[in-house]
C-alpha cells in the first residue's frame, strides 16, 4: 500500500519560481501533522508497517517524519536538502534509513551527508547512505537537467531492495 501525502493541499506548480515560492511558505508544523494524519490512516487500513519516502524537499519532510516522534518502520531520503543531520537531532529515529546523494549536489554537500551518516551511526541506526560520484541535486528528477539515468537506476534498485527487506513481514 503506498499513499502520497499532498504537503501543499492541492496547489500545483509550473515553474521553478513558483515552485519556490510556494515552498518558502510551507508550515513545518502543519506537514508534520499532515504526514502524522496520513501514517494514522495506513494504519487504519490494515497496513502493519510504514516507511517515508521523499525526494528533495520531500527527502527531508521525510526524515523531519522520522524524528517527529512519529514511529516508522523505514525511513529513505533522496538528497533532501535542510534536513536535520546532528545526533540530537537525529536521536528519535530507531528504524533503519536509507540515503540517497550526488558528491556534486549544491544543496546537500558532501560534509552535510557525511554528518548525517556520522549521526546515524553514532546513535547505532542502522543505515544505508549512498554518495553517487560525478552527480547533482535531483539527479533521479527524469525532467531535471541532472538527470542521470544509470545512478537513478542503482538508486531505485537500492531503494525498492531497502524497502522490501524492512517492510514485509
Amino acid at each position: 500500500m503506498v499513499l502520497a501525502v499532498d504537503l501543499y493541499k492541492g496547489q500545483v506548480v509550473e515553474t521553478q519560481e513558483e515552485a519556490r515560492t510556494i515552498s518558502s511558505s510551507f508550515d513545518q508544523e502543519e506537514g508534520i501533522e499532515n504526514m502524522k494524519a496520513a501514517a494514522a490512516y495506513l494504519r487504519d487500513q490494515g497496513a502493519t508497517k510504514i516507511a517515508s519516502l521523499g525526494w528533495c524537499f520531500g527527502g527531508r519532510q521525510s526524515v523531519a517524519i522520522a524524528i517527529s516522534g512519529e514511529p516508522l518502520d523505514a525511513t529513505v531520503v533522496y538528497y533532501g536538502g535542510n534536513m536535520a543531520t546532528t545526533t540530537e537531532d537525529l536521536e528519535p529515529i530507531n528504524w533503519p534509513v536509507l540515503g540517497i546523494f550526488g558528491d556534486q549536489d549544491q544543496a546537500i554537500p558532501v560534509e552535510m551527508v557525511q554528518e548525517f551518516e556520522s549521526s546515524l551511526n553514532t546513535l547505532g541506526v542502522e543505515n544505508e547512505i549512498y554518495i553517487y560520484p560525478g552527480v547533482g541535486h535531483a539527479f533521479a528528477n527524469p525532467s531535471g537537467a541532472n538527470y542521470a539515468p544509470e545512478e537513478t537506476k542503482d538508486a531505485w534498485e537500492k531503494t525498492t531492495s531497502f524497502l522490501k527487506k524492512h517492510l514485509q513481514n
